[in-house]
């Protein structure tokens, strides 16, 4: 479910970009392959003609593929009607808001998405982290961030669909912190500028946490967010508008960087529905609190059938109050998945257990630290009426290289 992104506008909707390719990754900024799109496929299966009722074949899939081959920056794309079967251009999420922003997964993208990441590893709970008490938890202490300037949006309702990088790019800089004692900020531009060469389907289109450890699997490094022009400039770079990236990778200075050996995508299993197996509610909390105590940030796709419930609490309540989503009578499909990141929790008090969650959005004057309390009393098995979950929960495996 966190892969193809549409914009509409709501946040970092992956573009739902989906149907598309299995076109070879170019190197270059020229194009390489003018022409019309081949038939595009993956391991033999088609991205262009899936069948939501028949979606088995997407479970021999690798997911990292799926996003390879969605690298279509070798193409010329003069006109956006040439990739209209790839990216949605509407803008028309339920909740209307054009200040939101949010992934709007075309459903049978990522209902194949689903089915193909049930080939990920699992994040396993330590022996001793299995029976959390209640308490209260923070990584704020050591998470480093401005929150005027994490931001996706730039204060323009017309934004960057980079939610899941900035996301990630918060789960890497915390493992960062706790593993090489490294507290910087790390650079979500030198990602939006190199990943599928800054255009075509590329980062402000939307994402997914495992493309994330894939590409930074592939450069083995990561930068500060203060070297040249390593700062974010893409919130005004409309993917579905045909718009590539206003930095080119070239220009962003790699001195100094931060070496990385190994980066891979780990789910947390929360749904018993997607996972075919007993979860109670209660363990899945476990689970996360247990990722948390293994000093992870947790990343959350949330993917809910209206987005209204959230901007309404996102723009007119206060950091103090709790978030709790709940089904629309009557809903008939997803609204479009946003991702985010988990910094905490507190389940000291019975009635109002929450995550501390850190947005994408900035830092408005209702919430100055960009922080909002999601309510752990979430029906984590839930899924929208379209079969696309509700809730997905990840962590990034991180390895450094052994010193010299």
């Amino acid at each position: 479910m966190e892969l193809i992104i549409r914009s509409h506008s709501v946040a970092c909707i992956l573009v739902s970009i989906l149907i598309l390719t299995l076109i070879p990754a170019s190197t270059g900024a020229a194009c390489t392959i003018c022409g019309a799109f081949p038939d595009i496929s993956v391991g033999g299966v088609s991205l262009q003609d899936i069948d939501p009722e028949n979606l088995s074949a997407f479970r021999d899939l690798d997911p990292r593929d799926i996003g390879r081959a969605m690298d279509i920056s070798g193409y010329a794309l003069s006109d956006l009607n040439m990739i209209g079967n790839i990216i949605d251009t509407e803008q028309n999420t339920s909740s209307g808001d054009m200040n939101a922003a949010v992934m709007s997964l075309q459903s049978d993208v990522v209902l194949a998405m689903q089915e193909a990441n049930l080939n990920l590893p699992r994040f396993t709970v330590p022996e001793d982290l299995t029976q959390i008490p209640p308490g209260s938890f923070s990584h704020l202490d050591r998470f480093v961030y401005v929150p005027s300037e994490w931001d996706q949006t730039g204060g323009s309702e017309e934004h960057c669909g980079n939610c899941w990088v900035w996301a990630s790019t918060g789960a890497l800089q915390l493992d960062l912190a706790y593993n090489q004692n490294i507290a910087d900020r790390l650079s979500v531009q030198y990602f939006a500028s190199s990943y599928h060469n800054g255009t075509g389907i590329w980062a402000c289109c939307g994402g997914s946490p495992v493309w994330f450890a894939d590409f930074y699997n592939t450069t083995k490094q990561v930068i500060p967010w203060s070297n040249t022009n390593a700062s974010f400039v893409d919130s005004r770079s409309m993917c579905e508008q045909g718009e590539s990236t206003v930095m080119n990778a070239s220009d962003i200075s790699m001195v100094p960087s931060y070496a990385l050996d190994q980066v891979s995508a780990l789910m947390i299993s929360t749904n018993s529905k997607y996972e075919d197996h007993l979860i109670s509610n209660e363990s899945a909390i476990n689970a996360i609190k247990a990722a948390l105590h293994s000093e992870k940030a947790v990343l959350v796709v949330y993917t809910p059938d209206d987005w209204n419930q959230m901007m309404t609490f996102w723009t007119n309540q206060s950091r103090y109050d709790t978030f709790t989503p709940y089904m629309t009578p009557g809903a008939i499909h997803n609204d479009g998945g946003h991702v985010m990141l988990i910094l905490g929790y507190d389940d000291t008090e019975p009635g109002n257990r929450y995550w501390l969650v850190l947005n994408s959005w900035g830092a408005p004057d209702n919430r100055p630290d960009g922080l909002f309390r999601m309510s752990m009393e979430l029906d984590y098995a839930l899924q929208n009426p379209d079969g696309v979950n509700a809730y997905e929960f990840y962590i990034l495996n991180v390895t450094y290289p052994e010193e010299s």
